[in-house]
C-alpha cells in the first residue's frame, strides 16, 4: 500500500506552485520535509529571493567615502549604504561607542571619539571587523596629525582635545578655506575674554536634527553644547574635523576680532570685526 501511495502522488503543492517528486522518492516524515524544504529554496533563489545580506566573497572591496565636517552618526550612515549593508548603521555605532581604542588623543575624550574619525577616502572588505573599520579611522587622524606642533595647545591656553573641539566648530561654520584662521581668532578672542561662542552649529549639533533656520526657541535648548547657554567650549568635538581646520584651531590669525557675520550667503562669505554696533547692523542687514 505504501509503494502505491508514493506511486499515486507525484508531487506537494506549496504556495501555489507544485514541485515535483523524484522518482523513488516519497514526501513522508521528516525526509518529506527535508525534501521539500531544500526544493523550495531553489526555488525561491530561482524567483530572485534573497537573504538581506548576501553572502560575499572575503575579496569584496567596498570604497567609503568621508567628507569633512561628518557626525559619527553621519559617517555610521555612509559605511552601511556604501559597504551595501555589510556594515549597519547599528553595528557601526555600537563599536564606535565600544570604549576599546588606546590613542593618545582619546586620553580626554571619556570614550567619545568624535571628531577623530579622520575624513577620507577609505576602502575596506567583506571580511574587515566593524571595529577594525573604526580603528582604522583613527589610526587616520594619527597618521595625519603627528606632524602638527600640539605643543601649541599649551601656549594658547588650551588641551589637544579642546583643539580638535574648536577644529570642529571651524569645520562647521566656514566654506571659504581663507577664513578658517579668522574663525578661529574669534573663538580664541572670546574665550580669553570669557564671553559665549554663541556659534549656531553648536545648536545644530544640540537639536541632533539640521535645521534650515533656528528660531529662538532653538537657542534656549538646554544642552552642554548649546555656546548661547554655555562659556566655554562644548564638552566634546561636534563634527569630525579635516586637517586644514585642525591647523587653523593651532594656528590662529592675530586679530582683535571678536565677531563675524554671513553677509554673502551664496559665496558662505563672512564679515570680521570687534565692533559690537557694526555687528549688530550687519546682523540687521543680513536678516531683510
Amino acid at each position: 500500500m505504501l509503494n502505491d501511495a508514493c506511486s499515486k502522488k507525484r508531487g506537494i503543492n506549496l504556495f501555489g506552485g507544485k514541485i515535483r517528486r523524484p522518482a523513488g522518492v516519497c514526501f513522508r516524515g521528516f525526509f518529506s520535509l527535508f525534501i521539500a524544504l531544500l526544493f523550495l529554496g531553489i526555488t525561491l533563489q530561482g524567483c530572485g529571493w534573497r537573504s538581506a545580506k548576501p553572502p560575499e566573497s572575503d575579496s569584496s572591496v567596498y570604497k567609503i567615502v568621508i567628507p569633512e565636517g561628518f557626525t559619527v552618526l553621519d559617517i555610521a550612515s555612509r559605511v552601511e549604504i556604501s559597504s551595501k549593508g555589510r556594515v549597519t548603521r547599528d553595528e557601526f555605532l555600537s563599536a564606535a561607542n565600544a570604549n576599546l581604542y588606546d590613542y593618545w588623543f582619546l586620553k580626554e575624550s571619556g570614550g567619545n571619539i568624535e571628531g577623530f574619525l579622520f575624513p577620507k577616502t577609505y576602502e575596506i572588505t567583506a571580511s574587515m571587523s566593524t571595529r577594525r573599520i573604526v580603528s582604522m579611522l583613527l589610526s587616520q587622524f594619527e597618521k595625519e596629525t603627528k606632524n602638527l606642533n600640539w605643543e601649541r595647545a599649551k601656549a594658547l591656553g588650551v588641551t589637544p582635545h579642546q583643539v580638535v573641539i574648536i577644529a570642529s566648530l571651524i569645520e562647521k561654520e566656514v566654506r571659504v578655506p581663507q577664513e578658517r584662521e579668522l574663525v578661529s581668532s574669534v573663538i580664541y578672542n572670546r574665550l580669553s575674554r570669557g564671553m559665549r561662542l554663541e556659534i549656531d552649529a553648536t545648536v545644530q549639533y544640540a537639536l541632533k536634527a539640521r535645521k534650515r533656520n533656528l528660531s529662538y526657541e532653538d537657542l534656549k535648548v538646554d544642552s552642554p553644547y548649546n555656546t548661547y547657554r554655555i562659556h566655554g567650549l562644548p564638552p566634546s568635538p561636534i563634527c569630525n574635523p579635516g586637517f586644514e581646520s585642525i591647523r587653523a584651531a593651532l594656528y590662529p590669525a592675530s586679530t582683535d576680532y571678536l565677531f563675524y557675520v554671513l553677509t554673502d550667503p551664496i559665496e558662505g562669505r563672512h564679515s570680521f570685526t570687534s565692533d559690537y554696533q557694526q555687528f549688530l547692523r550687519w546682523k540687521k542687514e543680513a536678516t531683510r
